[in-house]
């Protein structure tokens, strides 16, 4: 782990000591043609595809990778889990494609240890009802992009993490869509989230530093954004579409909401309700933040 990551895990857990506790839960390959690549970096290793020397298991090309090289991956089905811990790129042909259908363990994809790229893939459970698409622990400069996941228990879960890139993904009908705890500098851009109306849509639980939500449409979550103990938040022309609730805060400081737009055209500044409060203070505090020029029209994004 980076020297930068070990003093920023003691720093956060001295403001989470200042600030009085806050309960933290989280809550066969197909024979084709190599295809036109994006711009990649080191040695190139296949899976699937007709190559003679092609990996059949994803997970297998991964153990053979070393620092700095590229894990292609051509569109297929893959029922498999794999385990992702050096530095390397992972990428999927298309992920309109290119399925890793996981059950049985905990998570379908996990990042632990390491700074990666992990993109165009559909990541979608198999079997286990509570199986996590994506988790990333203890990870740094990871970026997580052009990714369908789907039918998870959380769609992607970050834990002990900095300065992250989670962008143009898709989630859909997972319990809970991006969820952080203990993270920071984490940008979440141009995703969409279409959640089953029992979890957060984007959770921040114990996050430092400055985070940026920006420009997602979240929709049919239990609450939409939710930041709990969290300091210097950006959420920014995000789409808060028919989500219970679609916002709240809980000691949370110093975030910034701006021009979001709040499931229908307002002219007035939108309130976002919170609290303070935790474990060590029962009896908790209302308090609001605003949102003083919500936008009138839902930002086009794609995911």
């Amino acid at each position: 782990m980076s020297r930068t990551l070990v003093s920023y895990k003691y720093l956060t857990a001295g403001i989470i000591l200042l600030l009085v506790g806050t309960c933290i839960s989280p809550s066969s390959a197909q024979n084709l043609e190599k295809p036109s690549l994006p711009t990649l970096r080191g040695n190139l290793l296949y899976v699937g595809g007709s190559g003679l020397q092609n990996y059949t298991r994803i997970q297998d090309a991964i153990d053979n990778a070393s620092e700095g090289d590229t894990v292609f991956v051509y569109s297929g089905w893959y029922n498999e889990s794999i385990m992702i811990n050096k530095s390397i790129v992972v990428c999927g042909e298309d992920r309109n494609t290119t399925f890793i259908v996981g059950g049985n363990k905990s998570e379908i994809v996990r990042i632990e240890s390491t700074s990666a790229e992990f993109k165009r893939f559909t990541v979608e459970r198999l079997y286990n009802e509570f199986i996590n698409g994506i988790y990333i622990s203890d990870c740094w400069s990871v970026n997580i992009s052009q990714n369908y996941v789907k039918s998870c228990e959380y769609g992607i879960l970050i834990t002990s993490s900095e300065s992250l890139i989670v962008s143009n993904n898709t989630i859909l009908d997972c319990s809970s869509g991006i969820v952080n705890v203990i993270t920071g500098n984490v940008t979440i851009t141009q995703n969409r989230i279409d959640g089953n109306g029992e979890g957060s849509g984007i959770e921040f639980q114990a996050a430092m530093f400055k985070n940026y939500i920006k420009r997602n449409s979240i929709t049919n979550n239990s609450i939409g954004i939710n930041l709990m103990f969290t300091l210097f938040t950006v959420v920014q022309e995000n789409n808060l579409l028919k989500n219970q609730q679609q916002a709240f805060f809980t000691s949370s400081f110093f975030s910034k909401w701006q021009q979001n737009y709040w499931n229908k055209s307002r002219l007035l500044p939108k309130i976002i309700p919170g609290q303070f409060g935790g474990m060590l203070i029962h009896k908790r505090i209302p308090l609001v933040n605003f949102d003083w020029q919500p936008a009138k029209e839902p930002y086009d994004i794609q995911g």
